[in-house]
C-alpha cells in the first residue's frame, strides 16, 4: 500500500502488481474542476485499489472524498458541497474491449503511455458535481433571491395567441 499518490502510474502494471494507493490531491491541481469551484482550497481523500478479476479484467476501484465550496445557482452565494465518490474502472485498451466489459465497470481507455492520477480523480468529481448546485432549503439562500418577490396580479399574455388567430382565418 502506498501513502501517496504519484503524479503518473502505469495502470496496467499497477494492476497487476495488485497495488493500493492512498493519499491527497489539493482541490487547486485539478485543473477542470477548480474552475467550477467557489473556492478551490482544500484538498481531496483518494483511495485507489488496482487489481485483476478471475475472468482477467483489469481494474481500478476507490473512493474520493472530500468537501467542495460550490456556488449556489440560486441566490449566487457559497454552497458547502460534500463529496463521496465511489468508482469502479475497467481498465481497457481498445473500444472493442470497452464494449464487451462486463456489468458494473465504466471503460477507462489505457495506452502504453502512464496515465495523470489527477486525470482520473478529474474525471470522477466532474461525474460526481451537480449540473446546478442550489441549496436544499430556500431559507439558507441569502443575497437578490431572499428579496426577490414574483408579481402576482400580473397576466400575461399568451404567447401563441398570434398563432391561435391565424389557425381561425383558414
Amino acid at each position: 500500500m502506498t501513502e501517496h499518490l504519484p503524479d503518473r502510474l502505469d495502470l496496467l502494471a499497477a494492476a497487476e502488481a495488485g497495488r493500493e494507493l492512498h493519499g491527497r490531491i489539493a482541490l487547486a491541481s485539478l485543473e477542470r474542476v477548480a474552475p467550477l469551484l467557489a473556492s478551490p482550497a482544500g484538498e481531496l481523500q483518494v483511495v485507489m485499489q488496482l487489481g485483476k478479476d478471475p475472468d482477467g479484467t483489469y481494474r481500478l476501484s476507490g473512493s474520493i472524498r472530500g468537501n467542495l465550496v460550490l456556488q449556489c445557482q440560486r441566490c449566487l452565494e457559497e454552497l458547502p458541497w460534500p463529496l463521496d465518490v465511489e468508482f469502479r474502472l475497467g481498465l481497457v485498451r481498445s473500444q472493442e474491449a470497452a464494449e464487451r466489459l462486463a456489468h458494473g465497470y465504466e471503460p477507462l481507455l489505457v495506452t502504453a503511455e502512464p496515465v495523470c492520477i489527477a486525470d482520473i480523480v478529474a474525471d470522477e468529481v466532474l461525474l460526481a458535481l451537480p449540473f446546478a448546485p442550489v441549496h436544499e432549503d430556500t431559507d439558507k439562500c441569502h443575497g437578490l433571491y431572499k428579496d426577490y418577490q414574483p408579481s402576482t396580479d400580473e397576466q400575461r399574455e399568451n404567447p401563441f395567441a398570434v398563432l391561435a388567430g391565424l389557425k381561425q382565418k383558414q
